[in-house]
Protein backbone atom coordinates (compact mmCIF):
# COMPACT_ATOMS: atom_id res chain seq x y z
CA UNK A 1 0.00 0.00 0.00
CA UNK A 2 2.80 2.38 0.95
CA UNK A 3 4.43 1.38 -2.23
CA UNK A 4 1.92 2.73 -4.29
CA UNK A 5 0.93 5.73 -2.39
CA UNK A 6 4.82 6.72 -3.27
CA UNK A 7 4.01 5.89 -7.27
CA UNK A 8 1.30 8.04 -7.09
CA UNK A 9 2.89 11.12 -5.23
CA UNK A 10 5.73 11.03 -7.89
CA UNK A 11 3.20 10.54 -10.78
CA UNK A 12 1.89 13.56 -9.23
CA UNK A 13 5.03 15.37 -8.43
CA UNK A 14 5.76 14.68 -11.53
CA UNK A 15 2.59 16.10 -13.33
CA UNK A 16 2.43 18.99 -11.40
CA UNK A 17 6.44 19.98 -12.71
CA UNK A 18 5.55 19.28 -16.26
CA UNK A 19 2.59 21.61 -16.25
CA UNK A 20 4.45 24.03 -14.74
CA UNK A 21 7.28 24.44 -16.92
CA UNK A 22 4.59 24.13 -19.91
CA UNK A 23 3.07 27.55 -18.40
CA UNK A 24 6.14 28.94 -17.71
CA UNK A 25 7.20 27.96 -21.65
CA UNK A 26 3.68 29.82 -22.80
CA UNK A 27 4.07 32.51 -20.84
CA UNK A 28 7.57 33.31 -21.73
CA UNK A 29 6.12 32.96 -25.68
CA UNK A 30 3.15 34.65 -25.34
CA UNK A 31 5.71 37.77 -23.61
CA UNK A 32 7.82 37.82 -26.53
CA UNK A 33 5.20 38.06 -28.83
CA UNK A 34 3.89 40.85 -26.71
CA UNK A 35 7.48 42.32 -26.42
CA UNK A 36 9.63 41.24 -28.90
CA UNK A 37 13.78 41.69 -28.58
CA UNK A 38 14.36 43.72 -25.31
CA UNK A 39 18.24 43.91 -25.90
CA UNK A 40 18.51 44.90 -29.37
CA UNK A 41 22.49 45.91 -30.72
CA UNK A 42 21.07 48.39 -32.89
CA UNK A 43 17.75 50.31 -33.25
CA UNK A 44 15.93 52.50 -35.17
CA UNK A 45 16.34 55.87 -33.99
CA UNK A 46 14.23 58.43 -36.31
CA UNK A 47 12.25 58.47 -39.29
CA UNK A 48 12.40 61.48 -41.72
CA UNK A 49 9.58 61.54 -44.65
CA UNK A 50 9.86 64.47 -47.08
CA UNK A 51 6.31 64.82 -49.04
CA UNK A 52 5.84 66.78 -52.44
CA UNK A 53 3.76 67.22 -55.53
CA UNK A 54 5.71 66.49 -59.05
CA UNK A 55 5.03 66.37 -62.43
CA UNK A 56 6.60 64.23 -65.91
CA UNK A 57 5.81 65.32 -69.31
CA UNK A 58 2.82 63.16 -70.86
CA UNK A 59 3.40 60.42 -73.19
CA UNK A 60 0.68 61.87 -75.13
CA UNK A 61 1.00 65.25 -75.47
CA UNK A 62 -2.30 66.74 -77.36
CA UNK A 63 -1.33 69.05 -80.22
CA UNK A 64 -0.87 72.31 -79.99
CA UNK A 65 -0.78 72.13 -76.19
CA UNK A 66 2.15 73.50 -74.61
CA UNK A 67 1.85 71.90 -71.25
CA UNK A 68 0.39 68.65 -70.81
CA UNK A 69 1.86 67.13 -67.84
CA UNK A 70 0.98 63.96 -65.16
CA UNK A 71 1.03 64.69 -61.92
CA UNK A 72 2.28 62.45 -58.82
CA UNK A 73 2.85 63.19 -55.30
CA UNK A 74 6.86 61.63 -53.99
CA UNK A 75 7.67 60.97 -50.65
CA UNK A 76 10.85 60.12 -49.48
CA UNK A 77 11.51 58.13 -46.23
CA UNK A 78 14.65 58.28 -44.63
CA UNK A 79 15.63 55.44 -41.66
CA UNK A 80 18.16 56.43 -39.50
CA UNK A 81 19.65 53.24 -37.57
CA UNK A 82 22.08 54.06 -34.53
CA UNK A 83 24.01 51.16 -32.59
CA UNK A 84 22.71 50.63 -28.67
CA UNK A 85 25.63 49.46 -27.16
CA UNK A 86 29.09 51.05 -27.34
CA UNK A 87 31.11 48.46 -26.80
CA UNK A 88 29.38 45.47 -29.05
CA UNK A 89 31.73 44.11 -31.66
CA UNK A 90 29.00 42.98 -34.12
CA UNK A 91 28.03 44.83 -36.83
CA UNK A 92 25.41 45.07 -39.71
CA UNK A 93 25.50 42.90 -42.57
CA UNK A 94 22.50 43.49 -44.16
CA UNK A 95 19.08 46.02 -43.62
CA UNK A 96 16.15 44.34 -45.88
CA UNK A 97 13.37 46.25 -46.60
CA UNK A 98 10.27 44.23 -47.90
CA UNK A 99 6.48 43.10 -47.63
CA UNK A 100 4.93 46.41 -48.51
CA UNK A 101 1.46 46.27 -48.16
CA UNK A 102 -1.43 49.20 -48.57
CA UNK A 103 -3.56 49.26 -45.58
CA UNK A 104 -5.30 52.17 -46.30
CA UNK A 105 -6.21 52.95 -50.09
CA UNK A 106 -6.03 56.24 -51.54
CA UNK A 107 -9.21 58.00 -53.26
CA UNK A 108 -7.15 58.22 -56.83
CA UNK A 109 -3.34 57.15 -58.21
CA UNK A 110 -1.27 54.13 -58.13
CA UNK A 111 1.15 53.12 -55.46
CA UNK A 112 4.63 52.41 -56.65
CA UNK A 113 8.20 51.81 -54.07
CA UNK A 114 11.69 52.82 -55.37
CA UNK A 115 15.51 52.49 -54.41
CA UNK A 116 17.57 55.14 -55.00
CA UNK A 117 19.46 55.62 -57.78
CA UNK A 118 21.44 58.82 -57.88
CA UNK A 119 23.59 61.41 -55.80
CA UNK A 120 21.90 62.73 -52.53
CA UNK A 121 19.67 65.86 -53.48
CA UNK A 122 17.69 66.03 -56.37
CA UNK A 123 18.50 63.32 -58.56
CA UNK A 124 18.51 61.13 -55.91
CA UNK A 125 15.47 59.47 -57.80
CA UNK A 126 16.27 60.04 -61.13
CA UNK A 127 16.83 57.17 -62.42
CA UNK A 128 14.85 55.24 -60.76
CA UNK A 129 12.26 52.76 -62.61
CA UNK A 130 11.51 49.74 -60.60
CA UNK A 131 8.64 49.17 -59.18
CA UNK A 132 9.36 47.23 -55.27
CA UNK A 133 6.19 47.13 -54.40
CA UNK A 134 5.90 42.98 -54.52
CA UNK A 135 9.96 42.76 -53.59
CA UNK A 136 12.34 43.62 -51.88
CA UNK A 137 15.29 46.84 -51.19
CA UNK A 138 18.63 45.48 -49.49
CA UNK A 139 21.23 47.61 -48.22
CA UNK A 140 24.52 46.23 -47.55
CA UNK A 141 27.22 46.92 -44.64
CA UNK A 142 29.96 48.91 -45.76
CA UNK A 143 32.37 51.47 -44.31
CA UNK A 144 29.96 54.61 -45.18
CA UNK A 145 26.10 55.31 -46.32
CA UNK A 146 25.97 55.74 -50.25
CA UNK A 147 22.30 55.08 -50.86
CA UNK A 148 22.50 54.98 -55.00
CA UNK A 149 24.47 52.09 -54.29
CA UNK A 150 22.63 50.63 -51.40
CA UNK A 151 25.20 50.61 -48.84
CA UNK A 152 24.75 51.56 -44.89
CA UNK A 153 27.24 52.17 -42.45
CA UNK A 154 27.65 49.09 -40.76
CA UNK A 155 28.12 50.76 -37.28
CA UNK A 156 25.02 52.87 -37.80
CA UNK A 157 23.96 54.83 -40.52
CA UNK A 158 20.84 55.81 -43.16
CA UNK A 159 19.03 53.88 -45.20
CA UNK A 160 16.10 55.35 -48.09
CA UNK A 161 12.89 54.51 -50.23
CA UNK A 162 10.42 56.27 -52.14
CA UNK A 163 7.09 55.82 -52.33
CA UNK A 164 5.35 57.44 -55.02
CA UNK A 165 1.35 57.90 -55.43
CA UNK A 166 1.60 58.28 -59.82
CA UNK A 167 -0.79 59.20 -62.30
CA UNK A 168 -2.83 61.56 -60.30
CA UNK A 169 -4.07 63.44 -63.49
CA UNK A 170 -2.60 65.47 -66.47
CA UNK A 171 -2.96 69.09 -66.32
CA UNK A 172 -2.88 71.03 -69.71
CA UNK A 173 -2.46 74.67 -70.25
CA UNK A 174 -0.99 76.92 -73.06
CA UNK A 175 0.03 79.29 -70.27
CA UNK A 176 3.28 79.30 -68.06
CA UNK A 177 3.71 76.46 -65.41
CA UNK A 178 5.06 77.06 -62.06
CA UNK A 179 5.72 73.18 -61.19
CA UNK A 180 4.44 72.85 -57.80
CA UNK A 181 1.45 71.68 -55.78
CA UNK A 182 -1.12 74.07 -56.53
CA UNK A 183 -1.28 72.18 -60.19
CA UNK A 184 -3.36 69.24 -58.00
CA UNK A 185 -5.87 71.76 -57.01
CA UNK A 186 -6.21 72.80 -60.53
CA UNK A 187 -7.19 69.01 -61.57
CA UNK A 188 -9.72 69.43 -58.66
CA UNK A 189 -7.55 66.91 -56.28
CA UNK A 190 -7.19 67.20 -52.71
CA UNK A 191 -5.01 66.23 -49.84
CA UNK A 192 -7.39 63.73 -48.37
CA UNK A 193 -7.60 62.07 -51.68
CA UNK A 194 -3.78 61.32 -51.77
CA UNK A 195 -4.17 59.77 -48.06
CA UNK A 196 -3.06 56.31 -47.73
CA UNK A 197 -1.03 54.28 -45.85
CA UNK A 198 1.78 51.41 -45.98
CA UNK A 199 3.16 48.63 -44.25
CA UNK A 200 6.41 46.99 -44.17
CA UNK A 201 8.61 44.81 -42.88
CA UNK A 202 12.19 46.24 -41.67
CA UNK A 203 14.72 43.71 -40.93
CA UNK A 204 18.59 43.82 -39.63
CA UNK A 205 21.05 41.41 -39.71
CA UNK A 206 24.06 41.47 -38.32
CA UNK A 207 27.37 39.56 -38.80
CA UNK A 208 26.68 36.68 -37.09
CA UNK A 209 23.60 35.80 -38.93
CA UNK A 210 21.52 36.63 -36.17
CA UNK A 211 18.58 38.68 -37.59
CA UNK A 212 15.70 40.82 -35.85
CA UNK A 213 12.74 42.31 -37.93
CA UNK A 214 10.02 45.04 -37.17
CA UNK A 215 7.27 45.62 -39.30
CA UNK A 216 6.04 49.67 -39.55
CA UNK A 217 3.57 51.28 -41.07
CA UNK A 218 3.94 55.07 -42.43
CA UNK A 219 0.74 57.54 -43.05
CA UNK A 220 1.52 59.55 -46.72
CA UNK A 221 1.88 61.76 -48.05
CA UNK A 222 2.71 63.97 -44.68
CA UNK A 223 1.60 67.81 -44.70
CA UNK A 224 -0.15 69.76 -47.02
CA UNK A 225 1.72 69.38 -50.35
CA UNK A 226 -0.74 71.01 -52.24
CA UNK A 227 -0.07 74.54 -50.04
CA UNK A 228 2.98 73.66 -49.08
CA UNK A 229 5.95 73.33 -51.26
CA UNK A 230 7.83 70.02 -49.09
CA UNK A 231 6.12 69.43 -45.88
CA UNK A 232 8.11 67.07 -43.84
CA UNK A 233 7.55 64.68 -40.76
CA UNK A 234 10.21 62.96 -38.25
CA UNK A 235 9.33 60.17 -36.53
CA UNK A 236 11.26 58.95 -33.33
CA UNK A 237 8.51 57.45 -31.36
CA UNK A 238 8.74 53.68 -32.17
CA UNK A 239 7.98 52.10 -28.34
CA UNK A 240 4.87 50.19 -30.37
CA UNK A 241 7.28 48.70 -33.18
CA UNK A 242 8.02 44.92 -31.79
CA UNK A 243 11.42 43.58 -33.30
CA UNK A 244 11.51 40.13 -33.18
CA UNK A 245 14.75 37.91 -33.84
CA UNK A 246 14.39 34.97 -37.13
Amino acid sequence: MKSNTKNVLKKSLFLAFVLIAITIVISIVIRYDVEGEKTLPYSISKILITSHAYANDSENKAENTIWDINLKADNNIYIYIDKNDAETTETIKEIKINHFNITKSPKIGNIKVYRPTGDLGNNLYQYSVQDYSDSEIVYTGSSVDTLKNLDVRNEGGMIGFRVSLEDLGNYTSNESVIYNGSLLSEIGVTNEDMQFSILFDLTITLDNDVSFTGTFQLDLPCGDIINEEEPHIELTDFSDIIFKRI
